[in-house]
């Protein structure tokens, strides 16, 4: 009898297991298709094919399902990177020999094979800049994260001149800013070595001249209590982004945070994708005048590398201890874009137009020498990943003190040596 309990009980926590991994597994879906505000109970049981009493049963709130699924992601990528290790310890890992390699395979992978759980991690990440528990889940993920891409790191042969921790925010900032280009793997590879750039790719030119087309209605035609009826609701839109994410954007909630009818946000903004749209337009238009305000403090015949990376550090903490609550509605709208095809064109246009901001501060500092292919990328994946993970981890000082470290040794390599 006692034999026959036993059985029975192990049977049923291996059911219980099951149930909570189909439930986990659900949540990736729904997280990577319609974002945290989209995931309820209902959504979860129906994409991880288990009821609905299932779900309320292991799982009783919300929160409860974003800490399992953190936790399950969490797992699979450590382990992942475990075994990469004890590869790179045994010598039988060709592929990966550096963290400049390790970044590139690890973000091609994210955007290619595990598209659908790295797209879950990135609201998952996002969502903890919103409130205490997303904080301390982005925290553990990080402090495990640096721990062992330090381990790994070791294990390679040579100095890298990269920290694991800015390894890390590179690979988080190709992953959030290639997402919504929805690129094959083998242009993923080309575009992170610097084998092609972005403005070469003619299916991505294409889409940011989608984005660059004038809207309608023109704003010329609109009267002045109208262009203000209309930047309110940008206003409400930008609200709503940075509290609950792009899923959470509708006509109705957009009305109630303006103060309008149910109707009036149609008027002016006749879908969603046109007012994320605006949103997204309107917050990267204010960035980059923040942007051209600090690096118009330095003339560009007075550029030099030193001055490059004190006005990139001064411009990042400015972003991060100023400006952390409209970054993440910012990068709540981008990732949008991985769902929506509507909101390509607009990425696209800001992607390229920050591409080209970079090459023209790193041609300024160049002295003859070349600007090596695939560096303002590479530097702006560095800019938004720090910025990611200080928004929603809050850096300590530890890591506040190596942002100029980090920014000079990427700027550093980002200029060939002349002749």
């Amino acid at each position: 009898m006692r034999d026959s309990g036993t059985v029975m009980k192990r049977a049923v926590q291996e059911r219980t297991l099951r149930t909570r991994r189909k439930i986990a597994e659900g949540a990736i879906k729904v997280l990577a298709s319609r974002g945290v505000s989209g995931l309820t109970h209902r959504a979860v049981a129906h994409a991880g094919g288990v009821s609905l009493a299932a779900t309320t049963y292991h799982f009783g709130t919300k929160q409860d399902i974003l800490a399992e699924t953190s936790r399950t992601l969490m797992e699979g990528y450590l382990d992942a990177f475990r075994r990469l290790q004890q590869r790179l310890r045994a010598n039988e890992e060709t592929e990966i020999r550096s963290l400049d390699d390790l970044v590139v395979r690890v973000a091609a992978t994210a955007l290619g094979r595990e598209r659908t759980r790295s797209l879950a991690w990135c609201e998952l990440m996002l969502h903890g800049g919103r409130n205490s528990e997303g904080r301390a889940m982005a925290q553990r993920w990080y402090s495990e994260l640096d721990a062992i891409w330090a381990g790994i790191a070791d294990a390679f042969p040579g100095a890298s001149s990269l920290r694991p921790g800015a390894a890390i925010d590179i690979t988080v900032g190709f992953t959030v800013l290639l997402h919504p280009l929805m690129l094959d793997q083998e242009t993923v590879f080309d575009l992170l070595y610097g084998r092609v750039g972005l403005d070469q790719l003619p299916a991505i030119e294409a889409l940011a001249a989608k984005g660059r087309l004038p809207r309608a209605p023109s704003l010329e035609a609109l009267r002045p209590r109208q262009l203000e009826t209309r930047n309110r609701l940008i206003e409400a839109a930008i609200d709503v982004l940075v509290a609950d994410g792009a899923a959470a954007v509708s006509h109705a909630s957009i009305a109630e945070r303006a103060g309008m009818v149910r109707s009036g946000p149609s008027y002016y903004f006749p879908t969603i994708s046109s007012l994320l749209e605006a949103a997204q337009t309107t917050m990267f238009e204010r960035a980059k005048a923040r942007y051209r305000e600090g690096i118009g403090a330095v003339a560009v015949a007075d550029m030099d590398r030193a001055r490059l990376v004190d006005l990139t550090t001064t411009i990042f903490f400015r972003e991060l201890l100023e400006f952390a609550r409209e970054n993440v509605g910012y990068y709540s709208v981008w990732m949008g874009a991985a769902q929506d095809a509507e909101l390509r064109g607009a990425v696209s246009s800001a992607l390229l137009d920050q591409q080209n901001a970079w090459m023209r501060r790193l041609a300024a500092i160049s002295a003859g020498g070349a600007v090596v292919a695939g560096a303002p990328l590479q530097l702006q994946a560095l800019f938004v990943g720090k910025l990611i993970r200080g928004t929603v981890a809050q850096l300590d000082t530890t890591n506040l003190s190596h942002s100029r470290q980090d920014f000079a040794a990427a700027i550093g390599k980002s200029i060939a040596e002349p002749g």
